[in-house]
């Protein structure tokens, strides 16, 4: 009787932590997102256009999946108990390092030296670095290119010794030495940082501390030959356990710790032009009394704290999330100075996404039409620009310019896009035929009449 009683009961337990997500599901409404994770929708018996939708079970898991009771709470539980008693993450974009150091897994590829670049990709997204300074510089601005550093580039004593460090030239590296064959105005952050005793970035966050953001802004100005009073104290900030670190809270998205942050003593003295919701806005507009020149930077996630600092630095700033970079705001914030910032891992960006600007105009003798040499092109407007981004069927040299033929002039693209054969041409015309023309074995080749295809 009494192992019935313990069978019953046992049963009955089980099934009550089986029903305890559903019941908590329909008592206390579905469970939040944490982080910047998106969630399943609802499911719906019909799809859009009216028919049944036979994977409503399939999004029916889904949506429970995510939106159970207590999700967050059991996630955040499950994270700490395989942190501390097997010394992992549970977390794909979680690296957990020692002493409460968290790294963000996207930087693996470039500690690790995985999945680097090719040639071609590095001199491409090189050159077309140096076709915005051409266009910059065309009109009357300064040019700077520079690059902030993964966590663990400038820590990676903290790293888990499984993650093999590469040595060797890595996409940063390669890159730099392109900009320098290629005359590009460029600043590397990495050894600035590394020379600092001073920890410059967050041990739960994947960004820097706002004393680290303070010591790149200094960089930057120097590089631009701006003759200002250096930002960069430690002893001018103070130190707060305060900041709800990124990396954090993917790992835990209900835990409670904190991270030690830095903040200046003194106030700013930029303003706002408009109101901001937040540093993660897309644009944001600032003005500072006393300091003079026109800012336009192109910026990432380390930008939410760098722009403070740069505020302080012009008479009047725009700093833009765009990607790809819209050059043509140039027209709009009439900017003497335009700098682009990105982070380390997201350097393969330059190589994949072609910017936003009026291609240049080329002096070429054209060749004649090779045999058999052709190209696929669609065409699209932005900004007032027509936007031609194609593929050559044929792999030109690694270090070959591409030349778009339309309207009866001959326009250099960015040889960027999504394999080493693209290209993009932003032009003032529109035209239903181009003919593309690059470098194969030393040769120029010419492509056939592509007929655009609207994208």
């Amino acid at each position: 009787m009494k192992h019935k009683i313990f069978y019953v009961l046992f049963l009955v337990c089980g099934l009550a932590l089986c029903l305890f997500p559903l019941l908590g599901l329909t008592v206390t409404g579905p469970a939040p997102a944490a982080a910047n994770e998106m969630l399943a929708l609802p499911p719906s018996v019909r799809t859009e256009r009216g028919g049944f939708n036979w994977n409503f079970l399939s999004d029916l898991s889904d949506y429970f999946a995510d939106h159970f009771s207590c999700r967050q709470e059991l996630i955040t539980l499950n994270a700490a108990l395989e942190k501390n008693l097997l010394g992992e993450s549970a977390s794909e974009q979680v690296v957990c390092g020692s002493d409460g150091w968290l790294y963000y897994a996207e930087t693996l590829d470039d500690y690790q030296g995985q999945n680097r670049l090719s040639d071609r990709q590095i001199w491409a997204a090189a050159h077309t670095l140096a076709l915005i300074q051409e266009s910059v510089e065309g009109r009357g601005a300064a040019f700077l290119f520079t690059v902030v550093p993964n966590k663990n580039t400038v820590y990676p004593d903290h790293m888990p010794a499984r993650y093999l460090r590469a040595f060797a030239p890595g996409n940063r590296e390669r890159l730099f030495d392109a900009l320098a064959q290629s005359g590009v105005r460029s600043l590397d952050l990495t050894p600035i940082f590394q020379a600092e005793d001073e920890t410059l970035y967050l041990k739960r966050d994947s960004h820097w501390t706002n004393l680290g953001a303070a010591l790149a802004c200094d960089a930057i100005c120097s590089a631009l030959g701006r003759s200002l009073p250096p930002q960069y104290d430690p002893s001018a900030f103070t130190a707060r356990r305060d900041y709800a670190g990124d990396l954090y809270a993917m790992l835990y998205p209900t835990g409670t710790g904190k991270d030690l942050q830095t903040y200046p003593k003194r106030a700013p003295s930029f303003s706002y032009a408009d109101p901001i919701r937040s540093p993660e806005d897309q644009r944001i507009l600032t003005r500072c009394e006393g300091q003079t020149g026109a800012l336009l930077m192109f910026r990432d996630s380390f930008g939410n704290s760098l722009h403070s600092f740069l505020a302080e630095s012009f008479g009047q700033a725009c700093f833009s999330r765009a990607m790809p970079y819209r050059l043509t705001l140039l027209s709009s914030v009439e900017a003497d100075t335009v700098v682009i910032e990105l982070v380390e891992r997201n350097i393969p960006w330059l190589a994949e996404r072609a910017p936003i600007f009026e291609a240049p105009q080329r002096e070429l003798t054209l060749p004649e039409q090779t045999p058999g040499c052709a190209a696929r092109v669609t065409r699209r407007e932005a900004d007032g620009l027509f936007v031609y981004s194609g593929e050559l069927d044929r792999d030109p040299d690694v270090d070959s310019p591409v030349y778009l033929v339309a309207g009866g002039a001959v326009y250099e693209a960015s040889p960027v896009g999504e394999t080493g054969r693209s290209f993009t041409a932003c032009l003032p015309v529109c035209a239903d035929t181009v003919e593309a023309v690059y470098v194969k074995d030393g040769s120029l080749q010419r492509t056939a009449a592509a007929v655009c295809t609207e994208s």
